[in-house]
């Protein structure tokens, strides 16, 4: 799942609304032998002054099966934009997230981005950002493929890392065309080792008539030192319809 790194919206900024908000809550149950529950949730808020951009973003997305857990992850994100001239904006964030089937109890960040924009419209969206953020985080073992590990103490370290982004994204509201992609790419040392987390989201949304749409989204990782011996290469894909009336 990619949201070992950083996360970020997806949905790009309209700058003539100074207030915008989204909202997505789905479930679904499946009675099987047992009880199969699937709640799914994300929020998107954002809050737009002269030169300042606040968002807070939340993401939730638990499945259960008969009360044992199989999927169990979640972001929260708040994340203030200072713009110091046209292409220039100071990006400061706090973060908390976690995910269960890796074995990631939790995940703090907080940190500081100078990003650079080469276009910023309502349409289009193409930046690159560099910065500093000290992150805490504590890892169990129950990803590890190893029985007798499976009763290790929990690692919690706290490191500070150097972070790389870029985004670009295309958008026409007239007939709901999207295309995101976003790289995150995480540096720091881990055991006196270099070690890197890199991490693309990508969303591309096509129109099949006015009211119905398609998109096709692909996240994935790769972490060259994980906390924990698990699998170094981690890949999420799925596929939506959607009807708007």
């Amino acid at each position: 799942m990619a949201q070992i790194l950083n996360t970020d919206k997806t949905v790009a900024i309209d700058s003539s609304k100074k207030k915008q908000g989204l909202i997505s809550v789905s479930i679904s149950t499946d009675q099987q032998k047992n009880t199969l529950v699937d709640l799914f949730y994300t929020g998107d808020f954002t809050f737009i002054q002269k030169n300042n951009t606040t968002t807070f973003y939340s993401k939730l997305d638990k499945v259960t099966n008969g009360g044992q857990s199989i999927q169990n992850v979640g972001t929260f994100q708040l994340k203030n934009n200072r713009s110091l001239n046209k292409k220039l904006h100071l990006e400061s964030f706090i973060q908390h997230q976690w995910d269960g089937a890796l074995g990631l109890e939790y995940r703090n960040l907080a940190g500081l981005n100078l990003v650079h924009y080469f276009k910023n419209t309502q349409k289009e969206d193409f930046f690159w950002g560099a910065g500093i953020f000290l992150e805490n985080e504590r890892w169990n073992w129950s990803a590890v493929n190893n029985i007798e590990l499976i009763g290790t103490s929990p690692i919690n370290i706290t490191h500070p890392k150097l972070n790389l982004t870029a985004k670009y994204s295309i958008i026409n509201p007239a007939n709901n065309f999207e295309f995101i992609i976003r790289v995150f790419n995480q540096s720091g040392t881990f055991h006196h080792n270099l070690s890197n987390r890199t991490s693309v989201f990508n969303q591309f949304q096509l129109p099949i008539n006015k009211k119905i749409t398609t998109s096709f989204n692909l996240d994935f990782l790769y972490d060259t030192a994980p906390i924990v011996p698990i699998d170094h290469f981690h890949y999420n894909y799925y596929q939506t319809l959607s009807y708007s009336f």
